[in-house]
C-alpha cells in the first residue's frame, strides 16, 4: 500500500532522540544513541497504531488514530528540539524535529479532510492518494540518513 497514511505512518517508525533533560552539556555519542534506540521504540508503537486505521470501520475511529498519531509526533518532535546532541549532530537533529512537527501538522490536516468523508473506505482511499506529508517526509528521511551516516541511528526499519 501506499499514499498518505503510509506515508505519514511510515515516517514514526524511523529513530529518532528522546529529550535531552535540563542539562546545558551536549549528550556523548553513546548516551545519543541510546536514547535514539528507546524512542524508536515509542515511534514504531505510534506508527503500527495508526497504521490499524487502514482497517478502521468508522470514520471515527480512523480520525481518533490520525489525531492520536498526530499528537505523538508533534511530542517527539518538541522531545528531539530539546535535545542536546554531539556538535556533529545537530544539524541533522533540528532537521529531525522540524521533519516531525510537519508531519504532526500534516497528519492534522488530513484529519481534518477525513471528517468531512462519509465512509472509512473513501477516506481511506483518500489517505492512499494524498502525498500530504512530502514536506515532513523529506526531511525526515533527510535528517534521518545523515544520522545513520554518522553513526548514530541504525539502517533499516
Amino acid at each position: 500500500m501506499q499514499g498518505g497514511v503510509l506515508c505519514i505512518a511510515a515516517l514514526a517508525v524511523l529513530p529518532l532522540a528522546a529529550c535531552g533533560g535540563g542539562s546545558s552539556s551536549r549528550l556523548s555519542a553513546a548516551d545519543y544513541r541510546a536514547r535514539i534506540t528507546k524512542i524508536s521504540q515509542e515511534a514504531s508503537t505510534a506508527e503500527s497504531h495508526v497504521a490499524l486505521g487502514l482497517r478502521a470501520q468508522t470514520l471515527a475511529e480512523l480520525r481518533q488514530r490520525l489525531d492520536a498519531f498526530s499528537a505523538d509526533t508533534q511530542r517527539i518532535g518538541d522531545e528531539v528540539a530539546k535535545l542536546k546532541p554531539p556538535q556533529n549532530a545537530a544539524a541533522a537533529n533540528a532537521e529531525l524535529a522540524q521533519g516531525m512537527h510537519e508531519t504532526a501538522r500534516a497528519t492534522h490536516k488530513v484529519s481534518a479532510v477525513v471528517a468531512r468523508l462519509h465512509t472509512p473506505r473513501e477516506a481511506i482511499t483518500y489517505l492512499e492518494s494524498n502525498p500530504a506529508n512530502n514536506k515532513g517526509a523529506h526531511e525526515v528521511n533527510d535528517a534521518l540518513a545523515k544520522l545513520q551516516k554518522l553513526g548514530y541511528a541504525s539502517g533499516g526499519s
